[in-house]
Formats: structure tokens, C-alpha cells, sequence
């Protein structure tokens, strides 16, 4: 299975990672999508508040606009940043989920295994999907508003995790395709999916997508 990080031009800039533009429909700014075969992010760095060497990467999946949040203050490699992201939306989906008691503990613990031992083919791109974009501005204004409310230049980890509790608890909205929708539950059912059924071809949460042959591959980084 894919898992696909689209990175935006800001975030590009701060990592030095100097990614190929994803090629498509707009290059640079195509649409990316979750499905059975591909799990794809979306990737944007703000400041904490002008000129603040304290940042946070905001992480926003494509098909359930589930969003967590990592605290950085300087930059690290791809194959640092992708164990990061992981330990961030994983933890945080499972704890939800139990919150939310869509799963017993027992079993909400099985598909956060069943999570961290996908096999999956990891892949960069420097890219901004718009639709998903406006999404992350919110969490961003959520992000520097709080910070500024409490005279805080970073985000602590227990803040991150609340509010990203409450964003991924709200009610979306994809205008285009005239869509609502609760971030937590859309993932859930998304993962449940791609763990129970990741060899099954013929189950198909969205539109498939491919990737260019000049997309960075995790395996590029780790020579």
C-alpha cells in the first residue's frame, strides 16, 4: 500500500527537502485522495505566532480531514518526519476511538497494530490540495489563537492532543461535493477497511489515483 505525503511549498522550503512538484490535472496544486490502495496527507507548516522560531506542522488526511499536530523548532529529514506524523495521528485516532467507545479497548489496541504493520510503500511530493487546504487554515487559526490565548510559544503535547480532539470531532464540509461529515468516524471506517481488506481489490473507499514515476519514494532517503 501507498502512503502518500503531499507537501505544501512552505513546508518544502523549511525541510530543505527540495521535492518534485506533483505533476497532473495542476501541477502543484491536484487533488489527492485516500483509497484501498493509497493513504495520502496533506502537509503545511505555519509560525506560532511572527517571526517564531517555534513552528507546528499541521497533517490533515485526504478523505476524512482527520488533522493532528507536531510541534517542531527546527528541521529534521523525511525519514525522521514520517515515524513523527505517525506517532502523532495513530495514538490520537485509537484514543478517540476508545473515548468515543466506537470500538472496545481491546480491539481499538488490535487495529493500532494492525495500523503500524501496513506495508507501506512511502512516497513525497510537493503539492497543495486546495480543497483540503482550507481545512488547514482553520486548524492553523485554531493553533495560533490558542497559543496567543495562553501566552504560549509552543504547543505542549496535551494541548495538540485536545485540540485535535475537538477539530476531528466537529462536523466537515466539502462544498464541492456537497458532503458532511465527522473526522473521526470517517477514518475509523477508513482504517477499518484498509486493515481488514487491504488485499481486496473490489472494496474502493474513493477515486484511485496514481502518482507520478518522478514522486520521491522513503526508500530515496534511507541510501
Amino acid at each position: 500500500m501507498r502512503l502518500f505525503y503531499s507537501t505544501s511549498k512552505a513546508l518544502d522550503k523549511w525541510l530543505k527537502a527540495d521535492l518534485p512538484t506533483l505533476e497532473g490535472t495542476q501541477k502543484g496544486r491536484n487533488t489527492i485522495t485516500s483509497d484501498t490502495n493509497t493513504l495520502s496527507w496533506q502537509l503545511h507548516i505555519i509560525e506560532n505566532h511572527y517571526r517564531s522560531t517555534q513552528k507546528t506542522i499541521i497533517a490533515t488526511e485526504a478523505y476524512s480531514r482527520f488533522t493532528c499536530f507536531l510541534s517542531v523548532c527546527e528541521p529534521v529529514s523525511l525519514s525522521e518526519l514520517h515515524p513523527q506524523l505517525s506517532l502523532q495521528w495513530q495514538p490520537l485516532l485509537i484514543e478517540m476511538i476508545r473515548t468515543n467507545h466506537l470500538l472496545p479497548s481491546s480491539d481499538a489496541i488490535l487495529l493500532l497494530s494492525k495500523l503500524d504493520n501496513l506495508p507501506f510503500d512511502i512516497r513525497w511530493a510537493k503539492n497543495t490540495d486546495l480543497s483540503i487546504n482550507g481545512h488547514i487554515t482553520d486548524a492553523a487559526l485554531w493553533v495560533t489563537q490558542t497559543l496567543a490565548d495562553r501566552k504560549l510559544d509552543t504547543m505542549p503535547p496535551e494541548l495538540a492532543e485536545d485540540l485535535a480532539m475537538y477539530l476531528n470531532s466537529q462536523q466537515k464540509r466539502i462544498k464541492l461535493r456537497k458532503e458532511k461529515f465527522i473526522p473521526l468516524e470517517r477514518l475509523f471506517n477508513y482504517c477499518q477497511k484498509i486493515t481488514n481488506s487491504i488485499d481486496n481489490k473490489a472494496i474502493k473507499v474513493n477515486e484511485k489515483i496514481t502518482l507520478p514515476d518522478n514522486v520521491i519514494r522513503f526508500s530515496d532517503y534511507k541510501k
